[in-house]
């Protein structure tokens, strides 16, 4: 039996599985395509054929997949095993999607912590790593030692479940708007014939490191992806625009820039680094 099984090795749940796998944990790892598994198998991790098999492997889960929707598909293949299991759930969502999620979990027989990853897989296992967590503060206690090996600043919401999507929306929702607007700003450089590397380097000036890392993206045309790609960006923006539609919330911004990276997915830049979505907005009228 191992420590922890982790289901899900995109480029979030792979790099939480090599983190732990580095910090001597015994590991089981399950992704639907299991080509994904390979470099984690060569560090010691063992792969399970099923879900299902996963799961029956540790008495503790991590999840981190797509959506929330591709999490119950798998886990409903794997509840026979979950009673007495700790559920953490590491896939993005909503509020709601969290409420929902604790409580199939409970009506299974597990426990459950809901967990919201600020950073980039790069920053898992380093100082600057951040999850926002939510859940029944003793199971929470439970994991912590688990926790602290991917990320030392767990921050600790509270036992709302809904907490730490919350919180996360907050922090994100900021980014949205500075794209809109940096992303315009280089358009009027661009109509009023002012070199791009005039702005970028003002930006420098100010301290807008991560403003003037997007502009040399439209500067040298590289939209490579580096850790978020854009597909994740659309995810939390439509996350952001569902949570406001049941919440009362007015949504025309959240909606028109939830359209804006659909326009940029529907291009085909979904695995482009966010910048991307500056070729959406340069289309002619």
């Amino acid at each position: 039996m191992s420590e922890v099984s982790v289901l899900g090795l995109g480029n979030m749940g792979s790099a939480l599985a090599r983190v732990l796998l580095a910090n001597g944990r015994q590991l089981t790892i399950w992704n639907r395509e299991p080509t994904r598994a390979t470099p984690l198998i060569g560090m010691g991790a063992v792969l399970a054929p099923n879900a299902a098999a996963a799961v029956m492997a540790s008495p503790v889960i991590i999840v981190c997949v797509t959506n929330y929707a591709a999490s119950h598909s798998i886990l409903t293949e794997a509840a026979a095993n979950l009673p007495g299991k700790v559920l953490i759930q590491c896939t993005t969502g909503t509020p709601q999607d969290a409420r929902a999620s604790e409580a199939w979990a409970h009506e299974n027989g597990a426990e459950y912590i809901d967990c919201a990853i600020t950073g980039s897989p790069s920053s898992i296992g380093t100082p600057d790593a951040h999850i926002l967590l939510a859940g029944q503060e003793s199971v929470f206690r439970k994991t912590e030692p688990l926790l602290r090996t991917l990320a030392d600043n767990l921050d600790y919401k509270g036992e709302s479940i809904g907490l730490a999507s919350t919180w996360e929306m907050i922090y994100i929702m900021h980014y949205y708007g500075m794209f809109l607007s940096l992303f315009h700003s280089v358009q009027i450089c661009q109509a009023e014939g002012i070199p791009l590397e005039q702005y970028s380097a003002l930006l420098g000036k100010q301290g807008k490191n991560y403003e003037k890392w997007l502009c040399e993206n439209i500067l040298s045309g590289n939209y490579q992806e580096t850790s978020a790609p854009l597909e994740l960006w659309a995810g939390g923006i439509q996350h952001i625009v569902e949570h406001a539609e049941v919440s009362n919330i007015r949504a025309e911004f959240p909606r028109l820039t939830a359209r804006l990276f659909q326009d940029a997915m529907d291009a085909g830049y979904g695995r482009e680094e966010v910048s991307a979505l500056f070729k959406v907005l340069q289309r002619p009228l």
